[in-house]
C-alpha cells in the first residue's frame, strides 16, 4: 500500500466525513501516523522551495514598505509619496499626494484625484472603502495605482493603513532562508478544540494591538509535557489555523519575537498535527513595515525549537 502524508490523510478523512462515509475509529480516536524521515525530508523541502518563492514574490513580505497606525481622530490625513505627508509611502511609485484618508460615516474611504484601480467587495471598492468601523472580520477594498496597493483595517485600537509596492528593491536581496535539518522528532500528532468565536487584540512588534481571531487550542504531548497551544483562524478561506511561538531559541538562533506555525484544520475527529520543522519567519522579521502579533502566554514554550526557519538576513545563504 502506498504511504499517504499525513496532508493527504486528513483531506480523505475530510471527504469521507462529508461524503457520509464511514469513518474506521470508535471511541477515542488513533492519532495520526508518524511520517518515515524520507517522507518528511520530501515534504518539507517541497514546502520549503515554495516558502522562498512567495517571500521572493511579488506579493512578500519585502513588498511591505510601509504601515500608518491612525486614530480615527486624526482623520482626515494626506497620503502619498511626500515625507511631510501624514502617511507617507516610501516608493518611487507613489505621486507626492495620492489623496486624502477621510472618515465617511462608519468607513475610511480614501478621496484620491489620481486614476486608481480598486479591488474588493463590490459595494466597497464602488465607494472607495478602505474598511469599516472595527469590523476587522471585512475585507475592505484595496486601491492601485500602478504597483503601489493601499489596504486598511479598523479595529478597537485604532486604523491600520498598509502600503505595498510589488517592485520594491529589496526583494533582490533575498537569497533564501536558513534553517536547521529536518527531523521527526519535532512532528506531533495534535487534537484541537475549538473556541467560541472570539476577536481579542493582540500586542504586536510595533508597540499597538491588532485583532486576531482565536480558533481554539491544539493540544499536543511532549515527553512527559501536556502542551495546550492558542491557534489562531486564518479566516473563512484558510486552510490551516495559526499558531505563533516563542522559545530557547528565539533571539538565539531564530528571530526574536517569535515565529509562526501553521496547523492544518483538524479532521473530522479533531485530530491534526503540528511540524515545528514548518516554524517559520513572520513578515515583520523581513520588512520593518509588518505588525506581527507577538505569542500570547501560553504559546512561549520553556524549551529550544531547533526546527525549522532560522532567524534571516540579508547575507543568510
Amino acid at each position: 500500500m502506498p504511504c499517504l502524508s499525513h496532508r493527504s490523510l486528513v483531506s480523505i478523512l475530510l471527504v469521507s466525513a462529508a461524503c457520509g462515509g464511514e469513518l474506521p475509529w470508535r471511541g477515542d480516536p488513533d492519532p495520526l501516523p508518524r511520517p518515515s524521515v524520507a517522507a518528511l525530508d520530501e515534504e518539507i523541502a517541497s514546502w520549503d522551495a515554495t516558502r522562498n518563492t512567495l517571500v521572493a514574490g511579488s506579493a512578500g513580505p519585502f513588498t511591505l514598505i510601509g504601515l500608518c497606525h491612525l486614530a480615527p481622530s486624526n482623520l482626515p490625513a494626506r497620503l502619498g509619496g511626500d515625507p511631510d505627508t501624514d502617511c507617507a509611502i516610501p516608493s518611487s511609485h507613489a505621486p507626492a499626494l495620492l489623496g486624502t484618508l477621510a472618515m465617511r460615516g462608519d468607513s475610511l474611504v480614501l478621496e484620491s484625484p489620481a486614476p486608481l484601480f480598486w479591488i474588493g467587495p463590490k459595494p466597497l471598492r464602488e465607494a472607495h472603502v478602505l474598511a469599516l468601523r472595527e469590523q476587522p472580520e471585512v475585507d475592505g477594498a484595496a486601491a492601485w495605482f500602478g504597483p503601489v496597493r493601499v489596504a486598511g483595517q479598523w479595529s478597537a485600537s485604532g486604523i491600520s493603513v498598509a502600503l505595498v509596492d510589488t517592485l520594491a528593491p529589496a526583494r533582490a536581496a533575498f537569497r533564501g532562508i536558513a534553517r536547521w535539518p529536518v527531523d521527526t522528532a519535532w512532528w506531533f500528532p495534535a487534537t484541537f478544540t475549538p473556541a467560541a468565536p472570539d476577536w481579542r487584540e493582540v500586542p504586536t512588534v510595533r508597540g499597538f494591538d491588532l485583532p486576531q481571531r482565536v480558533a481554539g487550542t491544539v493540544t499536543v504531548v511532549r515527553g512527559g509535557d501536556t502542551l495546550h497551544l492558542e491557534a489562531w483562524s486564518r479566516g473563512r478561506r484558510g486552510q490551516a489555523m495559526l499558531m505563533v511561538i516563542r522559545d530557547g531559541t528565539s533571539g538565539d538562533g531564530s528571530y526574536a519575537a517569535g515565529r509562526f506555525v501553521d496547523v492544518p484544520l483538524p479532521d473530522a475527529l479533531g485530530r491534526t498535527v503540528v511540524d515545528f520543522n514548518r516554524a517559520r519567519n513572520p513578515d515583520c522579521a523581513f520588512t520593518p513595515a509588518s505588525a506581527c502579533p507577538l505569542p500570547p502566554p501560553s504559546n512561549r514554550l520553556p524549551f529550544a525549537v531547533t526546527a525549522g526557519e532560522r532567524a534571516w538576513g540579508p547575507a543568510t545563504p
